[in-house]
């Protein structure tokens, strides 16, 4: 899979678990977080900003994590499949 960010340009492609890691090393302070921890940040954000809501399962699995946060992604119009 190949995505860009719709707001900033940037380009990422691999599982959705390795285009959110290649995300994560790219946030400011982002390295020490889980996963988890790094898409909690992105939708905190989102939600500060007035953005529409990403609401995603819960649960342990980071690629079920990552799948379901990049398909809102795409869905929500913050990324576009490339």
């Amino acid at each position: 899979m190949r995505l860009e960010l719709v707001d900033q340009g940037h380009i990422f492609a691999g599982t959705p678990r390795q285009i959110l890691m290649q995300m994560k090393s790219l946030a400011p302070g982002a390295a020490h977080l889980t996963l988890r921890e790094y898409v909690d940040g992105n939708l905190a954000n989102i939600g500060r900003g007035g953005g529409n809501a990403i609401e995603l399962p819960a649960g342990d699995d980071d690629d079920a994590l990552a799948e379901a946060f990049v398909q809102r992604m795409i869905e929500g119009g913050y990324a576009r499949r490339l």
